[in-house]
C-alpha cells in the first residue's frame, strides 16, 4: 500500500503547478459525482428540481448533448475510412476514446434519468407492441442503437491499449491489434447507419412527433439534428485536440489534419444552419398555428426567443470562421470557429429541453421554471470531470495521438 501511495504522489508532483491543482478540482468533482450518485439512487429523483410539470432536467441535456457531440466520432471515421481521407489518420485514436466517452455517460446519466435503474432493462424489452406486433416505441430503438454504437466503439478502441509499447512486443497481441486496424472500415460504416438512425431518433425524433406540444412538434427535427451532430461533433473533437496540444506543449495533431477536419466540421454546419431555419420556420408558419398559437407566444418565463438567437449566431460565427481559409489558418479564429460550433449545438440541445418542457401544454397554464440542485449539478459536473481525467491519463500512457508518439521515437 505505501508503494501505491509513494507512486501517485510522485506521479502528482511530476506535473506543473497549474496542471497540479486542475488534478486536484477534477478528483473533487468526481467524489461529489459518488456522493451525490449514491444519493440519488437510494432515494430517487426527489433531491432534484424535476416534477411531474417538468420531468426532462439537466441530465437530459448532457444525454443529447454527449450524443450529439459524440457524433464527431462516427463522421471522422467516416471520412477515414469509407472515404479514404488519409489526412484524418492522427486524431483518429483521440475521436475513438472521445466518442466512447460521451456514449458510456450518456448511459451513466440515464441511470440516474429514469429514477429506478433496477428497471433499466424495460428500455431493451418493453417497445410497445403495436397492431401486427409492430413495435412503436421510439425509446426502445434509441436504446438498442445506443448500446449497439457503444459496442462497435469499444471494439474500435480495443487496438489503442494493443499499440502500448508493452503490449505491442507480445506477437498475439500484435496481430490481433493489426488485423483489427484493417478491419476498421466494417466497424465505421455499422457505426454509421446506427448513428444516422439514434442522432434522429433521440435528437429529434422523440420530441418531434409529440403533436400536443407546439413548441417541439415538428417532423423537421429528424433532419436537422443528424448534421448539427456531424458538425458540432467534429468541432468538439478539434477543440479537444486542440486543447491536448496546449496543455502538453507539444504538436499532437498536424496542423493540415486540424484544417481538413475543420472543412467538414464547417460545411456540415452549413447543412445545420439551413436545416435549423427551415425547422423554425415551418414551426412558426404551420405547426405552432396548426395549435392555434403565435410563434411568439411560445417563448417566456426563464427561457426565451434569446436562446435561439444565440444558437443561430454561434452557428453562423463558426460557419464564417471554419469556412474561410484567411480566418480558418489563423490560431486564433480557428480556435473561436471550433468553440462555437460545438456550443452552437450543445445550445441547441438546451432550447430543445429547457425552453420546450417550460412551454404549458395549453394557452391557460403559466410557464414553468427548472432549477438544477447542488445533487444534479454534481453527478453531471463529475461525469465530466470522470471523462477529463480518462482522456488526459491516455494522452499520457496510451499512443492517443501517433504524431506526436512518432516524433519522439525518431528524437530517441
Amino acid at each position: 500500500m505505501k508503494k501505491i501511495i509513494d507512486y501517485l504522489k510522485n506521479e502528482f508532483n511530476s506535473y506543473s503547478r497549474n496542471i497540479r491543482i486542475a488534478l486536484v478540482v477534477l478528483c473533487a468533482l468526481v467524489g461529489l459525482f459518488i456522493i451525490f450518485g449514491i444519493q440519488i439512487l437510494f432515494w430517487g429523483l426527489g433531491y432534484t428540481d424535476m416534477s411531474n410539470l417538468y420531468p426532462f432536467g439537466q441530465w437530459i441535456i448532457g444525454d443529447l448533448g454527449l450524443v450529439a457531440l459524440g457524433g464527431g466520432a462516427f463522421t471522422t471515421g467516416f471520412f477515414l475510412y469509407i472515404f479514404r481521407v488519409e489526412k484524418l489518420e492522427p486524431i483518429i485514436n483521440s475521436t475513438v476514446l472521445i466518442g466512447f466517452m460521451c456514449y458510456l455517460f450518456t448511459l451513466v446519466f440515464l441511470v440516474f434519468d429514469i429514477g429506478q435503474p433496477i428497471r433499466a432493462w424495460f428500455g431493451y424489452t418493453y417497445p410497445n407492441w403495436g397492431p401486427h406486433l409492430m413495435p412503436q416505441s421510439m425509446l426502445t430503438e434509441v436504446v438498442w442503437c445506443l448500446t449497439l454504437y457503444f459496442c462497435i466503439l469499444f471494439i474500435e478502441l480495443i487496438p489503442l491499449p494493443l499499440k502500448h509499447k508493452v503490449l505491442d512486443k507480445i506477437p498475439a497481441l500484435h496481430y490481433i491489434g493489426h488485423y483489427m486496424h484493417k478491419l476498421m472500415w466494417i466497424m465505421a460504416a455499422a457505426g454509421t447507419f446506427l448513428s444516422f438512425f439514434h442522432q434522429g431518433s433521440l435528437g429529434g425524433g422523440m420530441w418531434g412527433v409529440l403533436y400536443a406540444k407546439p413548441v417541439w412538434f415538428d417532423p423537421m427535427y429528424f433532419f436537422w439534428v443528424i448534421p448539427a451532430a456531424m458538425g458540432g461533433g467534429t468541432s468538439f473533437m478539434l477543440l479537444c485536440a486542440y486543447i491536448a496540444g496546449k496543455v502538453m506543449k507539444k504538436e499532437v495533431v498536424p496542423i493540415e489534419t486540424f484544417h481538413t477536419l475543420a472543412r467538414i466540421s464547417g460545411v456540415m454546419l452549413i447543412i445545420f444552419l439551413v436545416t435549423n431555419a427551415i425547422h423554425v420556420y415551418t414551426q412558426a408558419t404551420i405547426y405552432v398555428p396548426a395549435a392555434d398559437r403565435r410563434y411568439v407566444d411560445i417563448f417566456g418565463g426563464y427561457y426565451g426567443l434569446w436562446m435561439v438567437v444565440i444558437e443561430f449566431l454561434f452557428t453562423i460565427a463558426a460557419i464564417v470562421f471554419l469556412n474561410l481559409k484567411k480566418f480558418r489558418e489563423q490560431e486564433r479564429f480557428f480556435l473561436a470557429g471550433i468553440s462555437l460550433g460545438a456550443l452552437g449545438v450543445a445550445m441547441s440541445k438546451c432550447t430543445v429541453v429547457l425552453h420546450g418542457s417550460s412551454v404549458p401544454n395549453f394557452p391557460w397554464r403559466p410557464f414553468i421554471g427548472y432549477n438544477p440542485t447542488i445533487q444534479e449539478w454534481s453527478v453531471f459536473l463529475g461525469g465530466l470531470a470522470t471523462m477529463v481525467l480518462i482522456y488526459m491519463w491516455a494522452a499520457k500512457y496510451l499512443p492517443l495521438f501517433p504524431h506526436l508518439h512518432k516524433h519522439e521515437n525518431e528524437e530517441h
